[in-house]
């Protein structure tokens, strides 16, 4: 600006940025909470945290930690690596916990040279099998490949008898979910596995929702079973409570799942009325239900981030799929929706994501209810974000308030009619990103009133129409045959 006491002749010309397009919608930037076990035996503090690389989540937490693990989904060494933030919000073994506990043990001699692979909650150790060898040296040069992949969850104890005894690195219930499966071309020789079982007591989550705390986590990722009733309670209430009117920060909470339909309904059509938890599954798989779930949310959130008007078709690679005979067909996907479930169809050798809702589905909203897809739930985020941006913005912060129909020379002055106006251009560009459709209906119903007993206060209703997403397709083929003449 030219000073006022400049009096010689003299243009100035100054350039400053003022917004032009207030009302343009931009896409709130999703985040994601991870919240989990170390290793029993790492020591770490409890505060949150980011990282840059799945090995110093290990270096933290232990190597095949449930955090670790999930790390490795979101942060891997080589490959695609998260374009979201991803905060990791540890917790340690109650008090009272014990860790799960499963075996391996072997019969028999070689009587041909062979060799075999071991799962351990997914994850591969490869062994070899001399022809001569005996059961007890087979099963120390399995307890050598488990020992020799730092990612395993488990840890290896003494051998006795030919049996080796595995042990969760991590304490708790969650542990009862690490699978064994042995894949051997072994002439003579027998494997028999014992199933992890006996971990008990997960720990109580509040305090690591509790250190949330003012950050927008648009996504909170639980790594525990999703069969703890209390526990989904506890998740429900939080996400009801960051939902309020005052609070204005949404989010949801997922939960992975290899479960079959009837174990999982089992859990979700008990709770129709909770739009707060969602399961991402892979019915079958042998990874651990948490590898799957983060294997599902690097899609969900990267689709989320990008486009939010997308619904979810990420494939899990990398991961296992369960077998063909126990995929789920049409009908099968069909009942678990209407229950509350999500669920994954097997594309070649691969699961995909299919339908991905809540556990919400109140009778009385009928065949389809309002907070059922996950994508929805993210398309009123993003609409939530957009009105804070223009009820929020700094011009309006203690503006003078005047009706429509007073002329006004004071420059920060608000009146009903401009932010009207604000919000019609949202529609605009909401409507132009296909978060919501209809834009005539959203228009003729806005409404921006002065309160009638509170002259301080300015009162608005949005009424918006979700966009829809093609989920069912039905497509007549009509055919006949040529007649010669």
């Amino acid at each position: 600006m030219v000073s006022p006491s400049t009096v010689t002749r003299v243009v100035g010309v100054e350039a400053e940025y003022r917004n032009f397009n207030t009302g343009n919608a931009a896409m709130l930037n999703q985040r994601l909470t991870v919240i989990g076990l170390g290793n029993d035996d790492a020591e770490y503090g409890l505060e949150k945290k980011q990282f840059f690389s799945a090995a110093k989540v290990a270096e933290t937490y232990g190597w095949g930690s449930p955090l670790h693990l999930v790390a490795e989904r979101f942060l891997p060494s080589t490959g695609k690596t998260a374009e979201f933030p991803v905060t990791f919000n540890p917790l340690k073994k109650s008090a009272q916990a014990v860790a799960a506990s499963g075996s391996i043990s072997t019969v028999g001699v070689a009587t041909a040279n062979g060799s075999g692979i071991v799962y351990i909650g997914g994850i591969p150790a490869e062994f070899s099998v001399l022809k001569g060898e005996t059961a007890e040296q087979i099963i120390h040069a399995i307890k050598m490949a488990i020992n020799g992949v730092l990612s395993m969850p488990v840890k290896t104890g003494d051998i006795n008898d030919n049996i080796l005894p595995l042990t969760a690195k991590w304490s708790g219930d969650i542990g009862n979910q690490i699978t064994i499966e042995i894949e051997a071309n072994a002439p003579g020789v027998i494997f028999v596995i014992q199933n992890f079982s006996g971990g008990a007591v997960d720990p109580d989550v509040m305090p690591a929702l509790e250190k949330i705390g003012i950050v927008w986590e648009t996504f909170i990722f639980n790594t525990f079973s999703y069969k703890d009733t209390a526990r989904l309670d506890k998740y429900q209430s939080f996400v009801e409570g960051r939902w309020g009117p005052l609070e204005k920060k949404p989010c949801i909470v997922a939960h992975g799942c290899t479960d079959d339909l009837e174990t999982r309904i089992a859990v979700t059509s008990l709770r129709e009325n909770d739009a707060a938890n969602f399961l991402i599954v892979s019915t079958g798989s042998r990874e651990l239900p948490f590898v799957v779930g983060a294997a599902g949310l690097m899609d969900i959130v990267t689709t989320a981030n990008k486009n939010p008007a997308q619904n979810y078709k990420g494939r899990l690679t990398g991961l296992h799929t369960g077998a063909d005979d126990v995929q789920e067909d049409t009908m099968a996907r069909n009942a678990s929706i209407m229950a509350g479930s999500s669920n994954n169809i097997k594309t070649g050798s691969v699961a995909e994501l299919n339908d991905i809702v809540t556990f919400y589905h109140p009778a009385s909203e009928g065949k389809y209810p309002s907070k059922r897809y996950v994508v929805d739930i993210v398309k009123l985020m993003n609409i939530i974000y957009n009105v804070r941006l223009i009820m929020e913005a700094d011009s309006m912060k203690g503006a003078p308030l005047i009706p429509d129909k007073d002329i006004t020379t004071n420059p920060a002055a608000v009146q009903p009619k401009t932010v009207k106006t604000a919000f019609i251009n949202l529609t605009d560009t909401l409507v132009l990103a296909a978060l919501i459709c209809d834009a005539a209906f959203t228009k003729k119903n806005l409404k921006v009133l002065i309160d009638s007993e509170n002259p301080k206060r300015l009162n608005t209703a949005y009424p918006v129409k979700l966009s829809g997403n093609v989920e069912v397709s039905n497509n007549d083929v009509y055919f006949g045959f040529y007649l010669g003449e």
